[in-house]
């Protein structure tokens, strides 16, 4: 299944306002079928808990992200270009390009496996293996010992951005342009790259979102989650996808 329009030849550049732009038209989808988005939120939650529940389940889980991903990016291009969100859109990637995306989660798991032998590795290298084997009620550290932990989160926060540069659009350039793994993580990276600060504005505005949603009773975050998500599509539409006859998205004073 190939999107209507196509691949610009670059990803299009973006300026800092465009991060809201994302989240407030994830949020207008969202609007065009609540109970719908609610529903397929709670479905896919209530699977991942039980797939969790198998031997290996967080393999499986992770094998099955850009598949899940996929979904919710049909999801929203049905909501954004009909009007109307089709709740079996959300198994769209088990129908169509199911095995690049299952590599796409491999390849995932993969790049986060290795953040985290890279973290313990230094952890080792500075003698720190130990810390996270004490009991945590009478675990105590140096000075030393603790700038040595953050030092190591620090390095690890920091390989995990490239990451999900990597892994964000991956998805839906698969599943709706049908390149390769590898081609739609290098693209994935390079629009991210290009629009490095709406991304930054766009992740701080999410951040805050989910807070709040969390604050109210978890409630929130059935409306949070969902339009995230679909924010996402709406960020892959407006950076790859060459100019067609959708109207583009209303420009405001961020902009500048």
């Amino acid at each position: 299944m190939n999107s209507n329009r196509a691949l610009r030849v670059e990803p299009q550049r973006h300026p800092l306002g465009r991060g809201w732009l994302w989240i407030r038209s994830g949020f207008d989808i969202f609007n065009k079928g609540m109970g719908p988005s609610v529903a397929m939120l709670l479905l896919w939650l209530g699977i991942g808990l039980l797939i969790e529940q198998l031997p290996a389940g967080g393999f499986i889980s992770q094998l099955l992200y850009m598949v899940w991903m996929a979904g919710w990016m049909v999801v929203a291009k049905g909501g954004d270009e009909q009007g109307r969100l089709t709740f079996s859109d959300l198994f769209a990637g088990f129908r169509h390009r199911l095995t690049p995306l299952v590599m796409g989660g491999l390849l995932t798991l993969g790049l986060f496996t290795l953040v985290v032998m890279l973290c313990l590795g230094l952890l080792s290298l500075w003698g720190l293996e130990d810390i996270f084997s004490q009991d945590p009620e009478q675990l105590t550290l140096t000075v030393e010992q603790a700038r040595g932990v953050l030092l190591c989160l620090l390095v690890g926060m920091a390989l995990l951005v490239p990451v999900l540069m990597a892994v964000t659009f991956a998805p839906a350039l698969i599943y709706f342009h049908d390149v390769s793994v590898w081609q739609a993580v290098r693209l994935s990276f390079q629009g991210c790259l290009r629009n490095m600060w709406p991304f930054l504005w766009w992740g701080l505005l999410g951040c805050a979102m989910l807070l709040l949603g969390t604050l109210l009773m978890l409630i929130g975050l059935l409306v949070v989650l969902p339009a995230l998500n679909y924010s996402i599509y709406m960020a892959y539409q407006d950076i790859f996808l060459a100019p067609g006859e959708e109207e583009p998205l209303p420009m405001t004073g961020f902009e500048a």
